[in-house]
């Protein structure tokens, strides 16, 4: 039985012509590690070499029940945990899984039905699309709490889109109609909201976000198959990479993005082998590997973990002000004026009186996200700030 998802892309699929040109070299590798489901049963936790295709098992998940697979996987890289729904169409469970060792750490019925999950790094939210709109997950209970709910806009939503520390989550409505469409709904968290975009200009399936970049991104259907940049709000689209024209394959719901990098993974898969595509999503370099040494599913791109101190937050936030990220000094002098604060404060071992400041600092890096933070910087700052208020001397 294959993916839920996929199989219900594979039914949409319209042929197309042969892998284009010739590869060019994608971005270095950032040290990262791509995961993923696999096996024909989808029962297998692995990591992924793309450039090689050689798939290395890490934990068997197929579990007591043989009729579970493996459907949609996420991550945290700060807590190096992944999180794994399982399902048998009626029945669901959320797995949590140390992905340095493999361990399962919880197993948990999901009280509601799941499409998709992604993680929002700066609040440590786990986000839930399914028939009932967007809701928070708790990975240890299982417990599923609606937010938002998409109603009647919604009339095939196939992907969704988590931005880390924004409030904001994109979700990829698709309409089935003659000829299919797709549009954008942007979905605000905070004010409960969905405002829904015109119409995308290419038919697109599903949809990742850059947070190295501030860009989302779709994989188009044919002719050919491409990564386009996708503006939410207009629904213009950009082509970035057109990576194939082979009228036997298919985008699975398989997608990935290494932001340190600015590169997108996607899976092409016919019915013999699949095959992981690397593009830029700065520009047309890519690279393909050879076939997979086993059938491919969801992905997640875990980050290499990074060192964060009192002193790198403080150096990242005068980065932003100079690369423009920060456009307001007014506002770069307050975050400094606390970061130097906390930093003092912890020196003292005065953890509690650093994680006030750090708090403080957290909110005003809300309030000034989209404004003048940009918001993929306003999520990293806040993921340091948390990660330094978690884990003080």
């Amino acid at each position: 039985m294959l993916k839920k998802l996929a199989t219900r892309f594979a039914v949409l699929v319209v042929a197309v012509l042969p892998f284009v040109g010739q590869p060019l070299t994608a971005a270095a590798s950032s040290g990262g590690t791509l995961f993923a489901i696999t096996g024909t049963n989808q029962n297998f936790l692995s990591r992924v070499d793309p450039s090689t295709g050689v798939v290395s098992h890490i934990e068997d998940l197929a579990g007591p029940n043989q009729n579970l697979q493996a459907v949609n996987l996420a991550g945290d890289p700060a807590t190096h945990r992944l999180f794994v729904i399982r399902s048998d169409g009626l029945n669901n469970e959320v797995l949590t899984i140390d992905s340095t060792s493999g361990n399962i750490l919880a197993d948990k019925p999901v009280n509601a039905q799941v499409d998709q999950i992604g993680f929002d790094s700066s609040t440590g939210t786990l986000w839930l699309l399914g028939f009932s709109g967007i809701s928070t997950l708790d990975p240890a209970t299982g417990l599923t709490t609606v937010v938002v709910g998409l109603g009647n806009t919604c009339c095939g939503i196939l992907s969704m889109a988590v931005v880390p520390g924004a409030h904001t989550i994109y979700v990829n409505n698709f309409d089935p109609g003659l000829p299919a469409s797709d549009q954008i709904l942007t979905v605000d968290t905070s004010a409960r909201t969905v405002t829904s975009s015109p119409v995308v200009q290419a038919t697109v399936r599903i949809i990742s976000y850059d947070t190295g970049n501030g860009g989302l991104f779709g994989l188009s259907d044919c002719c050919p198959r491409q990564l386009v940049k996708v503006n939410p709000a207009t629904a213009t689209d950009t082509v970035v990479n057109s990576f194939t024209n082979d009228p036997s394959t298919i985008n699975t719901f398989a997608m990935a993005v290494d932001p340190s990098t600015d590169t997108v993974f996607a899976d092409a898969q016919t019915s013999t082998q699949d095959q992981i595509v690397s593009m830029s999503d700065q520009g047309p370099a890519l690279i393909i590997s050879p076939p997979t040494t086993e059938t491919v599913w969801s992905m997640y791109f875990e980050t290499p973990a990074t060192v964060i101190t009192p002193g790198s937050i403080i150096a990242d936030v005068k980065s932003a002000l100079s690369s423009g990220a920060i456009t307001n000094a007014g506002v770069a002098s307050s975050l400094l004026a606390k970061l130097n604060a906390a930093k003092a404060a912890r020196g003292r071992g005065q953890c509690a009186t650093a994680a006030l400041i750090y708090h403080a600092f957290i909110n005003e890096v809300h309030a000034q996200s989209g404004k003048a933070i940009a918001p993929a910087t306003a999520s990293r700052l806040v993921s340091e700030a948390q990660f330094l208020i978690a884990n003080c001397p």
